[in-house]
């Protein structure tokens, strides 16, 4: 997985891309579990995320539209004793991924970054362990951690590949780093999440 060192040696503009393909890859969780009015501000934050990483959408842009999720946010307040049992949980946690993006526009931080992508793999993780059973597995201190699970391996993955390829760009000063054929990377990882997502929600009988 990429390190705080490695994330410290992306650019501004790197790490936004970094932020948006894990939202992108993310997106499914919302698309899947999500209510209509999340799915509807989560399409317009991926749209604007995606302007701005490119050019196309300014800072203040993004943040407008972050404002209007906060202020529904506070108006919709729920205590929730365990709320990873509700798929409302994890439509919330995509529309974070998201969120964190477009906050990334203003004020692109290694730190966001690496919340994002953590969120990202502690989701795959969750429907790994939902779709293999629900096998507890006991770590000794002495022992080596456990495998991720098939999605967390391709979060992983994908993670260490695109930051190899935004460090190959930068050092052969190319264009093999663009935003839309990393939109597209992102998009097609996140067919494969969708496919998974569903599967989690019928075994968790949300359907």
């Amino acid at each position: 997985m990429p390190t705080a060192e490695d994330l410290r040696a992306l650019s501004g503009n790197e790490l936004n891309l970094l932020g948006a393909a894990a939202a992108e890859r993310g997106a499914a969780f919302c698309r899947v579990l999500g209510s209509d009015e999340q799915q509807e501000w989560l399409s317009r934050g991926l749209h604007l995320m995606w302007a701005a990483v490119s050019g196309e959408a300014t800072a203040d842009d993004c943040l407008e539209h972050l404002d209007a999720l906060e202020a529904a946010d506070a108006e919709n307040q729920d205590e929730e004793h365990d709320p990873t049992a509700h798929p409302g949980f994890y439509a919330d946690q995509a529309i974070g991924l998201v969120a964190e993006a477009l906050a990334g526009s203003a004020n692109p931080s290694p730190e966001r970054v690496e919340r994002a992508l953590r969120t990202l793999r502690t989701l795959c993780s969750m429907v790994d362990f939902k779709l293999g059973g629900e096998v507890p597995v006991i770590v000794r201190s002495s022992d080596p951690r456990p495998a991720p699970g098939p999605l967390a391996r391709m979060e992983l993955d994908a993670e260490n590949e695109l930051v190899a390829r935004l460090a190959g760009a930068r050092e052969t000063s190319s264009n093999t780093a663009s935003a839309d054929e990393i939109r597209a990377t992102a998009e097609e990882f996140g067919r494969e999440v969708t496919s998974a997502v569903k599967g989690f929600a019928a075994a968790s009988n949300w359907e």
